[in-house]
């Protein structure tokens, strides 16, 4: 596929790097390794002002997230664990992280697909920074076209919304048409100023992580400043617009033929580090199911179409969307599914994929004790754990949670369901998550 000859890269960090030994244990290649928390760190504070605007973000945030914190403990204080309590502080906790900035939207954008961590009523909360995040000014947007581009944006596009059609945490979306073949675009521009934002609130998630590494070590396996690491690394790839067309071109020729995928097409001449031209797709949301149904769209076709286009990403081209929420995936009038936001892509190891292919043959035989084997191959439990001990109580959890959900059918089936029953084990076994 498009990923051919891009599996080695950031595999051949240092072993002695702590992120560079995890990945080699889960067999993790990531695409390039910009991320090096050292270097981040003598970047952010070279110079004094540098120091100075460093402290303050830390005021900020630490001010915003302690008095947060203190809400919480009122409320516990004083017995308000109603429900009403509880959706109240987790839309506090969103306004929260939409005043912070784009970093600590991201962030709540990746908590909201981690039921793992989060419990369901703050997911909900969540899942609304995936889609309502504030626009940035359109008089920043079209200066930064013209610097991209070389000449004003008329120039190259005889039409462009004049507001944004999408807003995201690091940047927003026009609708455009090309001057030269009438082709209608997505103009997707960055948010000025975003990247030494950025740069300053990982140090600062870094410096908080180390506060929380006993806790994520025993309670996920690995430690906080880690997994900002794993963050920082995937961010710094989505601010990179000229990766993100790379990303589009390896994923149209991974899909080039397939009947029920379309990847759209990005045009890179017109591209730049900060902004983005590509095809425009005229989809319905993927969670729009009254949507869908009015298209004239088989539901439970289209639900086959994305299980196979995600396995096939997973199995077959070991190059796959990282970051596949509601925004990010359309349903065509024509049945297919497709793609759009390539910033965050990730890939598997070709050792991982064998191993994947395992635990379905396993699931489907429903040798659990196979399944149990797959989860310390794909580094849920750590080769060091004594597993025969864990076996003993895992295999029938394993068995229990998988069974109940083999019998339903289609209508009734809920992942959802599923990974809150898995998540209990979590908390019963040693398992760590993959980040």
């Amino acid at each position: 596929g498009g990923a051919g000859g891009r599996g080695s890269r950031g595999c051949a960090r240092a072993v002695a790097d702590p992120v560079a030994q995890l990945d080699e244990e889960r067999g993790f290649c990531g695409l390039n390794g910009r991320y090096n928390a050292d270097d981040l760190r003598a970047e952010v504070t070279r110079s004094p002002s540098g120091l100075v605007q460093l402290g303050l973000r830390g005021l900020e945030v630490v001010s915003g997230l302690g008095f947060y914190a203190l809400s919480c403990l009122g409320d516990s204080a004083s017995g308000g664990g109603e429900e009403r309590t509880v959706r109240a502080r987790a839309q506090q906790l969103r306004e929260l992280l939409a005043r912070l900035g784009p970093s600590f939207i991201k962030a709540g954008q990746v908590l909201a697909n981690r039921p793992d961590i989060v419990r369901s009523d703050y997911m909900v909360e969540l899942c609304e920074l995936q889609d309502n995040v504030p626009a940035f000014p359109n008089s920043e947007a079209f200066a930064i076209m013209e610097r991209e581009l070389g000449r004003p944006p008329r120039e190259v596009f005889s039409a462009i919304s004049e507001e944004p059609v999408a807003a995201a945490s690091l940047g927003q979306v026009y609708r455009a048409t090309l001057r030269s073949s009438g082709e209608e675009v997505a103009v997707k521009v960055q948010r000025p100023g975003v990247a030494p934002n950025i740069l300053r609130d990982l140090v600062l998630f870094r410096w908080l992580g180390g506060f929380l590494n006993a806790y994520t070590i025993r309670n996920l396996g690995c430690n906080a400043q880690l997994i900002v690491d794993e963050f920082g690394e995937k961010l710094l790839e989505e601010l990179d617009y000229e990766q993100e067309a790379r990303n589009i071109v390896d994923f149209r020729a991974n899909f080039e033929g397939d009947p029920y995928v379309k990847i759209p097409w990005v045009n890179q001449e017109l591209s730049g580090p900060q902004m983005l031209v590509m095809e425009w797709i005229d989809g319905v949301r993927c969670t729009d199911l009254d949507g869908i149904r009015s298209s004239g769209i088989d539901v439970e076709e289209f639900m086959r179409v994305g299980v196979v286009s995600a396995l096939r990403q997973l199995l077959e081209f070991g190059l796959f969307h990282g970051d596949p929420h509601p925004g990010n995936l359309f349903a065509m009038r024509d049945g297919r599914i497709t793609y759009v936001d390539f910033g965050n892509v990730a890939q598997i190891s070709q050792r991982n994929k064998q191993v994947l292919v395992d635990a379905v043959i396993h699931a489907v035989n429903e040798d659990y004790e196979e399944m149990a084997g797959d989860f310390t191959r794909l580094g849920f439990l750590s080769a060091e754990t004594d597993t025969e001990p864990v076996k003993e109580t895992f295999v029938p959890a394993l068995e229990t949670i998988w069974k109940d959900s083999m019998g339903q059918s289609m209508a009734d089936f809920n992942f959802r369901t599923v990974t809150s029953k898995f998540n209990k084990l979590v908390y019963q076994f040693p398992i760590r998550i993959p980040e």
